[in-house]
């Protein structure tokens, strides 16, 4: 009830203004949204939903597929020219390799 506290009086409202106590909004109770999403230009093709007791899938699985490899290869082609590129500067610098 502390939130009532720090309310503003009603002739401190402003014409259209909705005040509502933080302790009212239920955000304690807000679950995270665990799911994976692949879109296209068209929009969803396929979900990966983790947020009941199962993983569910939803949608297309050969296109959801696809999309998943192209963004995990692009990742992966990222992080292997990112880790070459701080090896090339390490050992121009003279340091040991880090393994």
């Amino acid at each position: 009830m502390e939130d009532f506290k720090q309310m503003p009086k009603m002739s401190e409202w402003q014409e259209g203004q909705l005040i509502v106590p933080v302790s009212q909004l239920g955000l304690r109770e807000t679950k995270p949204n665990y799911n994976i999403i692949f879109s296209n230009r068209e929009g969803e093709v396929a979900r990966f939903d983790f947020n009941g007791p199962a993983l569910q899938f939803a949608g297309n699985a050969e296109e959801g597929a696809l999309l998943f490899i192209n963004w995990a290869t692009t990742i992966f082609d990222q992080r292997l020219k990112d880790e070459y590129t701080r090896g090339y500067n390490d050992a121009k610098a003279g340091k040991d390799p880090e393994r």
